[in-house]
């Protein structure tokens, strides 16, 4: 009669502290955190590095979730900056749009070829947004209008529907800045100054 012998395989266990450099393909589980390694191997025999790799279970998961967890309140810090951004965005809307003065119309004279001044503003940093109409033609823009001292610089955008002759520029002082003109056509100026 045969002998029949029943073999019990044992993996290395312990705790996660105490768990060593396992063989190539050698099982090791962590008793305390239930997490299941294997080993590496040599970097000779081609693994990347010595070492082992966890096998995931249930239990790596719930590391993960831990990560996304740090991961979402990191998120949401990020919205409460955001929000806090957008009502200070907000906040500013509403001062420029509080600073607005009423609107003013102007005659542009005709045949005007040294440069006439229309208006003056005393703030360092402004917006005058305008339309006019010029015959037919109707024009309307932004003059977006930075000064340092007597220094001035100023950007214009405008859209117009035909040809217009009018050409404005910009001169300051120490204490104001002088929107002017020239056209040789007469022209109905409506403006609006924003200060900044």
């Amino acid at each position: 009669m045969a002998v029949i012998q029943i073999s019990r395989i044992q993996h290395r266990r312990g705790l996660q502290s105490d768990l060593p450099n396992l063989a190539s393909a050698e099982l090791g589980w962590s008793v305390d955190t239930r997490k299941l390694y294997i080993g590496n191997g040599t970097t000779e025999e081609g693994a990347p590095s010595l070492g082992r790799t966890e096998i995931l279970t249930q239990y790596s998961i719930l590391d993960f979730e831990s990560q996304y967890t740090a991961n979402i309140a990191v998120l949401q810090s990020n919205v409460v900056v955001l929000t806090g951004n957008i009502v200070s965005l907000e906040s500013r809307v509403t001062a420029l749009e509080g600073a607005t003065t009423d609107e003013t119309h102007v005659a542009l004279s005709a045949g005007v070829v040294t440069a006439q001044t229309i208006t003056n503003t005393s703030a360092n940093n402004a917006v005058i947004t305008y339309t006019m109409s010029q015959g037919s033609a109707q024009r309307t823009g932004t003059i977006r209008v930075a000064r340092v001292t007597s220094d001035v610089s100023y950007e214009e955008d405008y859209t117009e529907t035909g040809a217009t002759d009018i050409v404005f520029s910009m001169n300051a002082n120490v204490t104001h800045t002088n929107l002017n003109y020239t056209s040789s056509t007469a022209a109905n100026l409506t403006y609006r100054i924003n200060s900044l």
